[in-house]
C-alpha cells in the first residue's frame, strides 16, 4: 500500500518534476523530413541545444541507428524561410542541404562531397534525382527581389529549366524519365489556395515541352508523385476535402479519386515535401486524417493499428511492402516508426523523447471539445490539470490559458507538448482552440478566414472561453491567453474586444498589420491580402484590425518574446506594443533573444520562456509560482509583488 499523501494547494501553484531541462532532454528535439531508400530509412533530428539538424539513418537489417552528417553540419535550408525538403535518398545514401550548398555523403563515415555551392542568396529545396541529374527548387535572392525557379543540376552546373511562376514545389521525375511534374502558384494564392501541377515531357537535350496543366478556378492541387509503375497521383480539395486521385495521363485529366472520404488526406504546404500519401505497385498507404490506411490495387481497404500515435507525417513506402512515417500522439513524442504492412507489424526506429521517460510525469490527456461561434461549431482541445501529487481546496476551479495555434492556416494537433504539459502538472488547464481557418476540417471551413482575420477566429476564442465558464471547466477570473506568430496577432486581437483575460502571452506575435504588409517575406507577400485585403488599396481595414491602431483600448497585461533576427515577424512589431503598454502603467514584459528567428530553434530561448509566460500568468491571477523567472516584469502592482 501507498503512504504517498496528495497535497493540497491551489490550482496553478503546484510543484511538478516537468521543469525547462525537460525541453531539452530527451534524444532530440523533433524528428523531421523522413525518407526511405531499398534497405534503410533516413530522417533529421533537431538537436539539443542548438538546433542543428543531424541526419541519422536505420538500416532494415541492423539494430541501431547511424549519424551521417558531420557534427559542423546542419542538414535545413531556407528556401520560403521556413524550408523542408532539405535530402534525397538514391542508392541508399543522401544527398542533403545546408547553409553552403547541395552535398553528396556515399557512407556514414566518408566526407561529403559538394555538389553545388550555395549561400544566403542561392538557396535549394526539394530534390528529386534521375540518371545523374539533380532537379531542384532554387530561389535567388539579389537586393530585395527574390526569384523561384526549379533547376537541373548537372556536373555541378545550375541550369534553370522552369521559370515564371512564383513559387514551385515538388518537381518530380516519372520513373523511366520521360516526364517532368511539379507543383506552381502565384500570388496572392498560397500553397494551400489555387494551385496548377503541370506535366511536362523531357527533350533529349533535357529541356521540357509542357504537355498539360492541371488547374481549376479555386482548387488546390498539391503533393505529385509518382509511383514505381509510373502512375502518377495528386492531392486536390475540389470535394471540400483533400483527397488523392490519380491522373488520367492518357485523356490529360484528373482520374479517379482512390479513397472518397469526408476527411482530410492532406495539410498546408509551410514545408517543402511533405508527404500524406505514399504508393508502390502493391498499394497505396495515407494518412486519412490520424489514421493509417493501406489500400492494395484491387484488394482490401485496411486500417493499420496504432492506437498510440493519432499523428503521421512524412509517409514513406518501399517497393517490399515495408512503411514508414514519422508518429506522435497525446503522450508520444514524434518517432520514427516502421509498418509492415502485410502483418501490420509495428517498430519503433527512435523516439524523439522515450516513451519510458514520458511515463515518469503525469500527462494530461485532452479531451475533444466542440463548441458553437457565430453558428458554426468550432472544435477545441482542453487538458484539464492533472497531478499525482497535488489536489486544489474542494469548491474552487482552475485558472485556464487558451492557446491560439500560429498559421494562422495551420491546426492543434492531438499530440504531445511538453509546454502544455508544464502548465497543467501545475494545476493549469489549457484549452487549444482550432478556430475557423484552421485545416483539418475541409476547405470551407479553412477559407472561413478569408478576409475575416482578427475577426471570425476571434470570435472563436472568446466564445471557447465563454463555453468553458458556463460549463463551469474553468475559474472565470482567471482566464489567460497565449500564441506564436498568426498565433499572437489572434490573442491580441482578442483582448482589444473582450475583458474576460486577465494577462495574456505573445511569442513572436503580429502587431502591425501594415507593417507586416510592408516587411515581409516574398513566401508569405500575397498571404494578407487573402487574409484581409489588397495593400495599400484596402489600408483602412489593416489599420483597423492592426492592435498597435486601438492602444486605447487595451488593459490586459502581456508579456513578449521575441527572436532578435526574425525575418518573418520583425521584433519592432513587440517593441511598439511593449512600449505602449509600459507607457500605460500596464504591467508588460519584453524577453528579446539574440541570434533566435521566427520560431525558437535553441534551448535557453524556449527554456525562458517557459517558465517565463507561466510565471507571468501567475503574477498576474495572484497566484504563487512554483518556479521563479528571469523575465523583468514592468508595472507590477503591489498586490501582484505580494504574489511572489
Amino acid at each position: 500500500m501507498s503512504d504517498t499523501k496528495t497535497m493540497l494547494a491551489e490550482y496553478g501553484s503546484w510543484c511538478s518534476s516537468i521543469d525547462t531541462h525537460v525541453l531539452s532532454s530527451g534524444n532530440c528535439k523533433v524528428i523531421s523530413e523522413l525518407q526511405c531508400g531499398e534497405n534503410s530509412v533516413f530522417w533529421l533530428e533537431s538537436q539539443f541545444p542548438t538546433g542543428r539538424r543531424a541526419l541519422f539513418q536505420a538500416k532494415k537489417d541492423e539494430d541501431g541507428i547511424i549519424e551521417w552528417s558531420p557534427k559542423d553540419i546542419s542538414v535545413k535550408n531556407t528556401v520560403h524561410e521556413y524550408g523542408g525538403g532539405s535530402f534525397i535518398v538514391v542508392d541508399d545514401a543522401p544527398y542533403y542541404i545546408t547553409v553552403d550548398g547541395i552535398f553528396r555523403q556515399i557512407t556514414a563515415d566518408s566526407e561529403p562531397e559538394l555538389v553545388v555551392a550555395g549561400d544566403y542568396s542561392h538557396r535549394f529545396a526539394d530534390l528529386c534525382y534521375h540518371k545523374g541529374i539533380l532537379y531542384a527548387v532554387h530561389e535567388v535572392h539579389s537586393g530585395n527581389e527574390v526569384e523561384n525557379m526549379i533547376v537541373q543540376i548537372v556536373d555541378g552546373a545550375v541550369r534553370p529549366i522552369v521559370t515564371g511562376a512564383d513559387f514551385y514545389a515538388f518537381p518530380r521525375i516519372s520513373p523511366g524519365g520521360q516526364w517532368l511534374t511539379w507543383m506552381e502558384w502565384n500570388m496572392p494564392n498560397m500553397p494551400w489556395d489555387e494551385t496548377t501541377v503541370v506535366i511536362s515531357s523531357i527533350k533529349e537535350n533535357g529541356g521540357i515541352d509542357e504537355f498539360y496543366r492541371i488547374s481549376r478556378e479555386g482548387v488546390n492541387y498539391h503533393s505529385p508523385e509518382w509511383n514505381s509503375a509510373g502512375n502518377l497521383y495528386l492531392i486536390s480539395d475540389h470535394t471540400n476535402w483533400w483527397n488523392v486521385y490519380e491522373v488520367n495521363l492518357a485523356e490529360h485529366k484528373l482520374g479517379q479519386n482512390l479513397f472518397p472520404v469526408d476527411a482530410e488526406i492532406g495539410a498546408p504546404l509551410w514545408q517543402f515535401a511533405e508527404r500524406h500519401f505514399a504508393s508502390n505497385k502493391m498499394g497505396i498507404f495515407m494518412n486519412v486524417s490520424g489514421k493509417l490506411v493501406y489500400k492494395q490495387w484491387n484488394k482490401e481497404v485496411k486500417t493499420i493499428d496504432c492506437s498510440h500515435y493519432t499523428s503521421f507525417k512524412c509517409l514513406a513506402l518501399d517497393e517490399s511492402g515495408t512503411a514508414y512515417a514519422i508518429a506522435s500522439g497525446p503522450a508520444k513524442s514524434s518517432s520514427v516508426i516502421r509498418i509492415q504492412l502485410d502483418t501490420e507489424k509495428v517498430d519503433i526506429l527512435r523516439e524523439s523523447r522515450p516513451s519510458s521517460d514520458i511515463e515518469k510525469y503525469d500527462i494530461s490527456i485532452p479531451e475533444s471539445m466542440h463548441f458553437q461561434s457565430d453558428g458554426i461549431t468550432v472544435q477545441a482541445w482542453f487538458y484539464p490539470p492533472f497531478s499525482k501529487k497535488y489536489a486544489a481546496p474542494e469548491g474552487t476551479l482552475p485558472p485556464v490559458v487558451l492557446v491560439a495555434h500560429g498559421g494562422p492556416t495551420a491546426c492543434s494537433p492531438n499530440t504531445l507538448d511538453m509546454k502544455i504539459q508544464y502548465l497543467t502538472t501545475r494545476g493549469f488547464a489549457v484549452c487549444d482552440v482550432n478556430y475557423r481557418g484552421s485545416t483539418g476540417f475541409g476547405t470551407v471551413f479553412r477559407n472561413m478566414l478569408r478576409r475575416n482575420w482578427g475577426i471570425v477566429d476571434r470570435n472563436d476564442m472568446i466564445n471557447a472561453a465563454s463555453y468553458l465558464i458556463s460549463q463551469k471547466r474553468v475559474d472565470p477570473k482567471r482566464l489567460c491567453i497565449m500564441g506564436s506568430s498568426a498565433g499572437g496577432y489572434l490573442l491580441l486581437a482578442t483582448i482589444l474586444k473582450s475583458n474576460l483575460f486577465s494577462a495574456a502571452a505573445s511569442l513572436y506575435g503580429v502587431s502591425d498589420l501594415i507593417g507586416l504588409a510592408k516587411d515581409t517575406h516574398k513566401f508569405e507577400l500575397g498571404y494578407n491580402e487573402q487574409l484581409i485585403g489588397k495593400f495599400p488599396e484596402e489600408k483602412a481595414l489593416y489599420e483597423q484590425r492592426s492592435p498597435l491602431s486601438h492602444l486605447d483600448q487595451l488593459s490586459t497585461p502581456v508579456a513578449f518574446f521575441h527572436g532578435e533576427d526574425d525575418p518573418v515577424v520583425p521584433l519592432t512589431q513587440s517593441m511598439q506594443l511593449y512600449e505602449a503598454l509600459k507607457m500605460k502603467g500596464i504591467p508588460t514584459s519584453l524577453t528579446v533573444f539574440p541570434g533566435e528567428a521566427h520560431g525558437f530553434k535553441g534551448s535557453f530561448a524556449n527554456e525562458v520562456t517557459m517558465s517565463g509566460f507561466y510565471y507571468f500568468f501567475c503574477r498576474m491571477l495572484g497566484i504563487k509560482p512554483s518556479v521563479e523567472s528571469q523575465i523583468q516584469i514592468e508595472n507590477l502592482s503591489k498586490s501582484q509583488e505580494k504574489s511572489r
